[in-house]
């Protein structure tokens, strides 16, 4: 049996949260692209909505994973992975982690600043901050900017998971694995 595994509920969360993040990047991308008025009259009003459901999923699987690796720590690595690897390894991480947090609060502020409801599915969460255009503007200019961000982060976190696994022919992928 491998001892150096997360447990289920840490793996569920990050595959939650990996699958969460892949499809908000994407549709932001799209946001990005098109812009929000753009997109909904190619793919309808409920795009928007389930992103910032989704976003708030993501915000509470980034508070569960920070809860959990503060209290829990993480696995040993078996093989250890030497300094190099590991302290790259920890900050992409902890940048990931921040920013699973700081993004959907973002979005959060900037709908609410907006004038704008801020949904989870069909409820309405409370606004947080009333209105005001400029705040609004500011920060969806932050979100943008930790959406690039945590989609560079992405990117080296996928380049890793290669190398662990095609590469360097170690378990250390499998410490995640739901198989």
């Amino acid at each position: 049996m491998q001892t150096n595994r997360y447990g289920f509920l840490r793996r569920i969360l990050h595959w939650v949260g990996a699958l969460s993040v892949l499809g908000l990047l994407a549709v932001g991308m799209l946001f990005f692209f098109f812009g929000v008025e753009g997109t909904q009259k190619l793919f309808g009003p409920d795009l928007l909505k389930y992103h910032k459901s989704f976003g708030v999923v993501v915000l509470i699987v980034g508070v569960l994973v920070l809860f959990m690796r503060r209290s829990s720590g993480i696995p040993p690595y078996d093989p250890p992975l030497t300094f190099l690897l590991r302290w790259p390894s920890k900050l992409v991480h902890w940048l990931m982690i921040l920013a699973l947090i700081a993004m959907p609060i973002l979005g959060w502020l900037g709908t609410a600043a907006a004038g704008h409801e801020v949904q989870f599915f069909n409820w309405t969460l409370p606004g947080i901050i009333g209105k005001n255009d400029v705040w609004a503007k500011t920060l969806f200019q932050y979100h943008l900017l930790v959406g690039w961000v945590l989609m560079g982060l992405v990117g080296v976190h996928l380049l890793g998971a290669f190398v662990h696994g095609k590469v360097a022919h170690d378990n250390i992928n499998s410490r995640m694995s739901l198989l």
